[in-house]
C-alpha cells in the first residue's frame, strides 16, 4: 500500500530535511509508535523503518520505547508452539 500526504512548501523548507530524508523520518516514526501500541510486532517494525531488526532495536531503545514486551513473548512462545507441534 502506498499512501501520499500533502506537506506545506514552507514547512518542508523550514525544518531543512530532503524528501527521502522526511519520508524516511515518517515511516520511523509511525514504526515506532504502531509498535509502542502494540500493534506490530518489532520485526514489522523494523520492516516498515526500512531496517534491519538490530538498528529497530537501536532505535526503540535510543525512543526509551523496551525492546522486549509482553506482546512480543507472547508472540514468540505462539511461535514455538506451532513449530512444535
Amino acid at each position: 500500500m502506498q499512501l501520499s500526504i500533502n506537506i506545506p512548501d514552507n514547512i518542508v523548507f523550514g525544518i531543512n530535511e530532503t524528501e527521502q530524508s522526511l519520508t524516511q523520518l515518517l515511516k520511523q516514526k509511525l514504526a515506532l509508535e504502531l509498535y509502542k501500541s502494540q500493534q506490530i510486532s518489532i520485526t514489522q517494525g523494523a520492516k516498515l523503518s526500512s531496517m534491519d531488526i538490530y538498528e529497530f532495536m537501536k532505535l526503540l531503545k535510543e525512543n526509551n520505547i523496551p525492546v522486549i514486551n509482553d506482546y512480543d513473548i507472547e508472540e514468540e512462545v505462539e511461535a514455538a508452539r506451532r513449530l512444535l507441534t
